[in-house]
């Protein structure tokens, strides 16, 4: 029997760019929905040259059809394509789409059981909404660059979170859809993902006015937190007294564990540099592996800080899967991580590398009917552009 992903017969638009909303709908293609990733002629969407391996990395397993959206008849395309699709996905600047004739009201006119999914920098609506917004500027404005101390700017974790957030919306819609019909559309914004990033330390300050930042947060557990050993720092999470006791003993100092200055949480918190300074010295003998199974045979949690390196050697990693591997027309292998859950048993259909700009359009647009002359004709206009095509696929089986 063939395999096929559970949205195996959906057709989703993707006309996003960035990582946010390619990183959602990289989990519906994941999942076998059928994704076409709408593309200017060309260089195709910005990530391509500037952050390839974001792009390489979100957009696995989808279609590329290379449409020119300043044209009347590029855009004539695109909703032809969207009559026959189940999601339209857009995070396009705010006014753009309504311009086009790609809005929600225009698409949902023209194909009711549609689900129109909007990705906003602040909202739809209020003061901010026309604003456009990067990763860094929601972790700025929703309080987050606070809490941690600065901005981290090399892992784009909001726009990962709203690429999860989004993907659970979207299949909430097609739930609903297949169950009753009804069509419920999805709307997301980069502010709202970073609040609720932030739900407890947030909760805690509606209520104490305390706001808890890096330098806070490790006064308030010196037991928790980063550490040197002889080969390198480890993460401990010595958050309950028994752990302060057992730590006593491995370092050779069980006194300090009845010291009234240690003998709680809270005294450690009022000598929280004494504590850490105290740890780091009584583990500065101990090698990273040593100590670590040491602390867990007595229940202290504790992992090394690893390097990338040592991740991608890490057996564990090995033993979950968490890679595929990729090898291009250079004999260049580059690791891609797999969706961080498992469908068991799984029946996803093989992953296929991010397209190439435009990998698709001939198979899309006789998809949709179109016969060889008006596909010769689009070309010869440039309204489309075209790589050598890939094999055929049956057209989507519409959901009931």
């Amino acid at each position: 029997m063939a395999r096929n992903g559970v949205l195996s017969g959906y057709r989703v638009i993707d006309m996003c760019h960035g990582l946010a909303g390619p990183s959602a709908t990289r989990i519906l293609a994941s999942l076998g929905a059928d994704v076409i990733k709408l593309e200017m002629p060309g260089p195709g969407e910005f990530t391509r040259q500037v952050v390839p391996y974001v792009f390489r990395s979100h957009n696995r397993d989808k279609r590329s059809l290379a449409v020119d959206l300043k044209s009347p008849r590029g855009i004539e395309v695109v909703r032809r394509l969207a009559a026959t699709s189940d999601v339209f996905v857009q995070s396009q600047r705010p006014g753009l789409v309504e311009s086009l004739g790609l809005d929600r009201k225009s698409l949902s006119a023209l194909n009711p059981d549609l689900i129109y999914v909007s990705i906003t920098g602040f909202g739809e609506h209020g003061p901010d909404a026309p604003r456009k917004s990067v990763d860094m500027l929601a972790q700025a404005e929703s309080g987050m660059a606070i809490a941690q101390s600065g901005l981290l700017g090399n892992l784009s974790f909001v726009d990962a979170a709203a690429g999860l957030s989004l993907a659970n919306g979207i299949l909430a819609a097609l739930m609903r859809r297949l169950r009753d019909g009804y069509v419920q559309h999805v709307d997301l914004n980069l502010l709202d993902t970073a609040i609720y990033l932030q739900s407890a330390p947030l909760a805690e300050f509606s209520a104490t006015g305390v706001c808890i930042d890096q330098t806070s947060y490790w006064r308030r557990y010196a037991t928790v937190g980063l550490f040197d050993t002889a080969d390198g720092p480890i993460y401990l999470a010595g958050y309950w007294n028994r752990d302060w006791v057992t730590m006593c003993r491995l370092f050779g100092r069980p006194e300090l564990a009845a010291d009234p200055r240690y003998a709680d949480n809270a005294s450690r918190t009022a000598h929280a540099e004494e504590v850490r300074s105290i740890i780091n010295a009584g583990f500065a003998s101990w090698s990273r592996a040593a100590l670590i199974a040491e602390l867990e045979s007595h229940g202290i949690m504790a992992g090394a800080v690893r390097t990338y390196a040592e991740v991608l050697e890490s057996a564990q990693v090995a033993a979950n899967g968490s890679f595929l591997a990729d090898t291009d027309v250079d004999g260049i292998t580059t690791l891609f991580s797999k969706l961080p859950f498992r469908m068991l048993p799984d029946d996803k259909p093989p992953s296929r590398p991010a397209p190439r700009v435009g990998d698709s359009t001939l198979s899309i647009l006789r998809e949709l009917g179109l016969d060889e002359a008006e596909v010769a004709e689009l070309v010869d206009a440039k309204i489309v552009t075209a790589q050598p095509e890939e094999p055929a696929r049956p057209a989507p089986i519409r959901s009931a």
